[in-house]
């Protein structure tokens, strides 16, 4: 059956009622000025008036009331012909509607004839009827998956025109009675009002784009935002970041890593969710709303980029809630772990008690659990914040932001994190108090056993006072470890001590090895030392001595070591084995230390052995030594007579030519000779040690005199020749003449003698008459030599000696030689040459004088010393200074007089001019440094200075002065750099005028005071100024 709309509400008329004209023309006037407005009973809200042009809207309102004027004849003959058609219709129906029921209001009753009147009233053959455009847009709006529902959809559209033709009536009533009420209102209304009677609305338009433009941007009611709401709420409505319900199933306490690495894990699976399945989902429901074209199309960025920002601030209200959500099931699991652990079935977390240097610490630290704790917060906001947004997956290179950002505002979270914070601090409250359990081992924590155990080791000890300390500390690491707690519960922690237990147990255990380790050490060291001292022995019994001296030493050695030290080392092994066999309750010995041992009990066993071979060696070396002696003393004779041989050649060598061959042929065999005394020597001891009686060698002393002239001959020969070639042709400046002078005489000395002696070996007669013959020949030209080689000759000299000489004497540089000179023949000049080399010589040690005075001031500084809190130095200790000025400044006088000067007349004046500056220039420094500090403590008072005031101001300058030369001395404190400070000696000198200006100043002023106070006249200045310059007080005048 057909569905078809019904648009009747109440009974039809079925008489014409009195006045009925009257009454249907206040009723219809009273529902339009009520402004009942257009109803449809499907609920439908339909304004079919806003594309009605058919009025005009007035400009102004004058224009506005004459129109009403002009229509309202008009209007009033409508609403007339209008009426008679209601009741006319009516008498036909012959049933006029019921409306007087006591169960209707008068609303009700207005209505129903309002009703009523629609729909038998309005005639509709001059009406339009529906657009096709119309309805083919009404028909585009629906999906396409319910087009194929074609019998309701012929419903639908019937019923849409259906209401059409409704609406059309409705608006045509209200119009047709619109006028007259208008009218009646028109002089009631205030001007202000009168907009209300404009139609069409001026304000229509805005409100319809304003409707238009909330059904275009408003698309949270959108049914792909709908599908999204829904797939959360059926989907992951439960999921949480932290899976507490993993907490409370927990039987043991969870380590802090474990509990980092479980919420890790937690929040990093739900997020694996949220982009692995959540994304994905709601991925496919935009994509399928692309698909059925409910998306907005790309071409419209504006309002994709409006959409696609409603889902994500959609979903962003999904990860919000479920970030809070997590944190509040997290706050939840902490806090209620506070009170009973048992009760709300929390874990409860490790808390490990280590030993940290001398402390006890938890581990991990509560600073660290409390910030691990709270950062989950923070771990939990992150991990929602970067959830892509859906838009990125369905176009990857869009302009869309990139990620999800849900909106957390710290107010949600702070108060949770300090609601755990205070819990978390008073629940460490017990552990911290469990702490105190170990006060009794305070001693070990703080590491003092270890300074007390080190100060033991570092003095001397018996193996016994060590191994009382050793079970003393056995016994401490047994208390520690079987008496202390391990695990306890203590609040949402359970403290575990076993690293606390195992650590100081450690260090027990460590300090009792230490002392087990000197022990152990010193009993090696025992059986190291005899070990050593075995080898030794043995080592030196079975060496084989290298000869006579020392086979009798090792003899008495041995008899030694078998009857004296043996029964002192077999008593010191004896403890040794003792000290083991304590040893071995407290430590393991090494392989190394094993054998050790073994090794010093073997070497006592091998002892006997030993002695005896000894005494076999002993015995075979004596008989072999013995041969080898008297071999040793045959030789040694047929050695001496070579050595004779050698001598006696020597009387054959004459040629001055081979004088370096011979001396090295004589020095040889004279080291042979010495060499030979040493055998002498040991054939003594060897005869002495067998008992023999002690051999006699006059021979070698008999070859070593006779080779002895020989030997001084070629020496003195030799180094005579070669020093007359560096005399002669080696340059000027490396001949020193007096050591020339007396070297010549030591060679005609010696050279005499040998002559003397060779008086029977001619050859040797002959090299010694020759070399002396030259020697002679040489020492004539001595004081030549000493002329031409003086080290204070200068062109001056060497110009008044070529004057003399009548021909240039002037030496190259480095080229001259004395032979050079020799050949000129100058010996004729000598006397004159003799004296300019005379006057060159006093010259040259004037000249060594004044380098000297210059050297001694050149590392010479002047002593400065802060003085007081001034700022500034004094000078302090000035003898030294003083006593060589005075020393200089004499010796520069007596070179000035000197008639050896003249050349350096110049420089020694300029030098006597700077000494007596420097001299002038201290005498007048320390005169000011004495007045200044004289007057420094009495012008440092504000009362002197006020009255005596311009004696304060020459004080003034005086004392800036002086300060400016102090800091400039500071920087350069040599010597003889204050006499190039400018103006110095001025300044000192104007600085000692107005020092004795102040001084007569102040001894006014204290005459002054001596006028006014007579019994002054008995105090001297100083005592008088240490008055005047105490303090204003009743009991410093008195004073």
């Amino acid at each position: 059956m057909e569905l078809k709309p019904s648009f009747s509400q109440c009974l039809p008329l079925k008489q014409k009622s009195v006045g009925a004209e009257a009454d249907v023309k206040r009723d219809v006037l009273r529902d339009g000025a009520d402004s009942i407005q257009t109803k449809s009973y499907y609920g439908r809200d339909q304004n079919l008036l806003q594309n009605r042009d058919t009025m005009q809207v007035p400009g102004t309102s004058k224009n506005h009331t004459s129109t009403v004027t002009k229509s309202s004849e008009k209007n009033k003959n409508l609403r007339r012909t209008l009426v008679k058609i209601f009741c006319q219709q009516e008498e036909a129906d012959g049933s006029p509607p019921q409306c007087d029921s006591p169960k209707f209001t008068a609303n009700d009753r207005s209505e129903m004839r309002y009703i009523y009147y629609i729909e038998k009233g309005i005639d509709l053959e001059n009406v339009s009827p529906l657009d096709n455009l119309w309805l083919k847009n009404i028909l585009a709006m629906v999906p396409w998956n319910l087009k194929s529902l074609t019998t309701p959809l012929e419903v639908l559209v019937d019923e849409i025109k259906e209401d059409y033709l409704l609406s059309i009536k409705t608006a045509i009533l209200n119009y047709t009675f619109r006028g007259s009420n208008h009218e009646d209102r028109v002089t009631d209304l205030l001007p202000h009002r009168l907009e209300l009677e404009v139609l069409p609305k001026p304000w229509n338009k805005s409100f319809v784009f304003a409707q238009n433009c909330i059904r275009e941007t408003l698309h949270s009611i959108h049914p792909t935002m709908l599908q999204v709401l829904y797939l959360w709420h059926v989907s992951y409505k439960n999921l949480r970041l932290i899976d507490v319900e993993e907490f409370h199933s927990r039987k043991e306490s969870i380590e802090f890593s474990v509990f980092q690495e479980t919420v890790t894990r937690h929040i990093e699976d739900a997020k694996g969710i949220l982009l692995k399945n959540w994304i994905p989902e709601v991925q496919n429901i935009y994509y399928q709303g692309c698909l059925h074209k409910l998306v907005p199309a790309s071409s419209n960025k504006a309002k994709l980029l409006s959409f696609f920002n409603c889902a994500a601030a959609l979903m962003e209200n999904q990860l919000q809630n479920l970030a809070i959500d997590s944190m509040s099931d997290y706050t939840n699991l902490l806090s209620q772990g506070l009170h009973s652990e048992q009760a709300h079935k929390h874990p409860g977390f490790v808390l490990h008690l280590i030993l940290d240097e001398k402390e006890i610490k938890f581990e991990p630290e509560f600073k660290l659990y409390e910030e691990a704790l709270l950062n989950v917060y923070e771990f939990m906001i992150k991990s929602v914040s970067f959830i892509p947004r859906v838009e990125t997956k369905l176009w990857p290179c869009s302009q869309f932001e990139n990620v999800l950002k849900p909106m957390i505002l710290p107010e949600v979270y702070e108060g949770q994190k300090e609601e755990v914070r205070n819990m978390f601090w008073a629940a460490c409250v017990r552990p911290k108090k469990h702490i105190y359990e170990y006060d009794k081992f305070a001693t070990l924590i703080s590491r003092q056993v270890e300074g007390d155990v080190e100060r033991f080791l570092s003095e001397q000890h018996s193996f016994q006072e060590i191994l009382a300390e050793v079970v003393h500390y056995q016994q401490l690491a047994d208390q520690i470890q079987y008496t202390s707690r391990k695990v306890i519960r203590l609040g949402i922690f359970e403290v575990q001590s076993h690293k606390l237990i195992h650590a100081l147990t450690e260090r027990a255990q460590k300090l009792q090895q230490k002392l087990v380790t000197r022990m152990l050490k010193d009993h090696q060291e025992i059986n190291k030392t005899l070990c050593k001292e075995f080898e030794n022995i043995a080592e030196k019994a079975l060496s084989t001595p290298p000869d006579t001296q020392k086979m009798m030493e090792l003899r008495a050695y041995m008899n030694k070591v078998e009857t004296t030290e043996m029964p002192l080392l077999e008593q010191r092994l004896a403890d040794s084995i003792t000290q083991l066999c304590i040893l071995t309750d407290f430590v393991n010995l090494s392989p190394s230390e094993i054998k050790l041992n073994a090794k010093t009990i073997q070497w006592f066993q091998r002892m006997p052995s030993i002695f005896k071979e000894h005494q076999q060696i002993i015995t075979e070396k004596t008989e072999q030594y013995q041969s080898a002696l008297k071999l040793y003393r045959e030789r040694f004779v047929e050695e001496l007579e070579s050595y004779s041989v050698q001598v006696e050649e020597f009387t054959n060598f004459g040629e001055l030519t081979d004088l370096s061959v011979y001396l090295k042929k004589a020095q040889v065999l004279n080291a042979k000779l010495e060499l030979a005394l040493g055998k002498v020597n040991d054939f003594n001891l060897e005869e002495e040690a067998y008992g023999w009686s002690v051999s006699q060698y006059p021979q070698r002393k008999k070859i070593v005199d006779k080779l002895t002239p020989f030997l001084r001959l070629y020496e003195t020969a030799n180094d005579f020749l070669h020093q007359y070639e560096k005399w002669l042709n080696g340059p000027l400046s490396g001949v020193q003449p007096d050591k020339v002078e007396g070297d010549v005489g030591n060679y005609w000395r010696t050279l005499y003698k040998l002559e003397k002696g060779f008086t029977e070996v001619p050859k040797a007669l002959n090299i010694a008459t020759i070399i002396k013959a030259k020697v002679e020949d040489f020492r004539e030209h001595i004081p030549m030599v000493q002329v031409l080689c003086n080290p204070g000759l200068r062109d001056r000299h060497w110009e008044a000696m070529s004057k003399v000489a009548g021909v240039s004497l002037q030496p190259a540089e480095d080229q001259a030689c004395v032979a050079q000179f020799l050949s000129m023949n100058l010996e004729r000049h000598l006397s004159n040459f003799e004296g300019i080399s005379e006057a060159a010589s006093k010259e040259f040690s004037l000249e060594k004088a004044m380098e000297k005075m210059a050297s001694e001031w050149g590392d010479k500084e002047l002593n400065l010393i802060p003085y007081r809190e001034t700022g500034t130095f004094i000078l302090s200790s000035l003898e030294d200074i003083q006593m060589l000025l005075d020393d200089h400044i004499m010796k520069t006088q007596t070179m000035r007089g000197s008639p050896s000067s003249k050349p350096f007349e110049v420089e020694i004046r300029e030098w006597e001019g700077k000494l007596l500056l420097l001299q002038d220039i201290l005498d007048e420094w320390l005169k000011v440094q004495s007045t200044w500090l004289y007057l420094e403590p009495i012008f440092s008072s504000p009362d002197i200075m006020a009255q005596m005031p311009e004696e304060g101001r020459h004080f003034t300058t005086v004392e800036k002065t002086f300060k400016d030369i102090m800091k400039q001395v500071y920087l350069d404190k040599r010597v003889l750099e204050v006499i190039s400070i400018n103006k110095m000696l001025e300044k000192l000198q104007e600085s000692n005028e107005l020092l004795e200006m102040i001084l007569k100043g102040l001894n006014n002023y204290l005459e002054k005071k001596r006028l006014y106070f007579p019994r002054f006249f008995f105090l001297s200045n100083d005592e008088l100024l240490e008055i005047s310059l105490r303090p204003k007080t009743p009991r410093g005048k008195q004073a």
